[in-house]
């Protein structure tokens, strides 16, 4: 059983008898975070830690100041075994995973600030994998507004300069990497550089995937298993993994270029690039100066 059939089921049984106790209004419950479950990405291997039923409450702060001291006691004394898989303590008083949480505290968990992101440099300073985080897993019930209105705000993705800043960056470093450095490290001999250099093309490459889908990357040891399903060029996921594992230095550089025409190919259908070439710096730049926040048009190419 996947994590969040687990978690859903014991939401069934305990949790929603457990709000509608407090009457259902202003509160919210599911499971969003860190944990592969939260993605469904959890398998058999990830069950030798963190695998337990929980779910999170989330409340507005009327309904907080009104009843979350009572609601997370009651969560407290929840069964901790479930389907004989056990909820693991992680403190010395016991705490369990989930609970009742504001809205503002638990995104702000995430993002560092008290609401949502309104200034592009706010944007900018949010990892991406704590915004896949803020949005993924699932809603069970929905009953506060708050917590609605903002998870919905964040799934929209970036808003069009961040975007754009962030797809710069990212176009500029596989350009640099990839384009340039990978094959004058080759050149040179230096195979762990020039390894280097592709393990971060790579890297920036997977994110730009990620933003032609106007998608948060999540965290890195996933991000390959989440970009093999965006709908925009997710079949250049085994591209990528091929350059990291493939032994010619040579193929690999030929891969590299293979992928980067295709990202082009993309740029243009998207309408962010009129640019004919294939290297990718001319068109990180050009989309660069498209940005109209001055904040982020006057940040370096390469930082997003």
């Amino acid at each position: 059983m996947k994590g969040l059939e687990l978690c859903r089921r014991y939401f069934e049984e305990y949790g929603r008898p457990l709000i509608e106790k407090y009457g259902g209004y202003g509160i919210s419950a599911g499971v969003a975070g860190y944990g592969s479950e939260c993605f469904g990405y959890d398998d058999e291997y990830s069950k030798d830690h963190d695998f337990e039923p929980f779910f999170y409450i989330w409340l507005d702060d009327e309904t907080d100041r009104e009843t979350g001291f009572e609601l997370n006691k009651a969560y407290r004394r929840l069964p901790t075994e479930y389907l004989g898989i056990k909820a693991a303590e992680r403190s010395l008083y016991g705490a369990r995973k989930g609970g009742v949480s504001t809205v503002k505290d638990f995104f702000r968990a995430f993002t560092g600030l008290d609401g949502l992101p309104r200034t592009g440099p706010e944007w900018i300073r949010i990892p991406e994998y704590a915004l896949a985080a803020a949005v993924n897993g699932e809603i069970f019930a929905n009953g506060c507004k708050e917590f609605s209105a903002a998870r919905t705000e964040l799934m929209k993705g970036y808003p069009e300069d961040v975007l754009k800043k962030k797809l710069s960056a990212a176009l500029a470093n596989m350009a640099q990497s990839g384009q340039y450095n990978y094959f004058r490290c080759l050149k040179r001999g230096e195979r762990g550089a020039a390894e280097l250099a592709a393990a971060e093309f790579v890297k920036s490459g997977l994110k730009a995937l990620y933003l032609l889908n106007n998608a948060y990357a999540p965290f890195y040891k996933w991000i390959f298993k989440g970009a093999a399903s965006l709908e925009k060029c997710g079949s250049l996921t085994a591209e990528f993994e091929k350059i990291l594992t493939e032994k010619d230095l040579y193929e690999k550089g030929r891969l590299i270029e293979e992928v980067c025409a295709a990202t082009v190919s993309e740029l243009r259908r998207q309408g962010y690039t009129e640019l004919g070439s294939d290297y990718l710096e001319p068109h990180a730049v050009y989309i660069a100066e498209t940005v109209k926040d001055l904040d982020l048009k006057f940040m370096h190419l390469l930082e997003g």
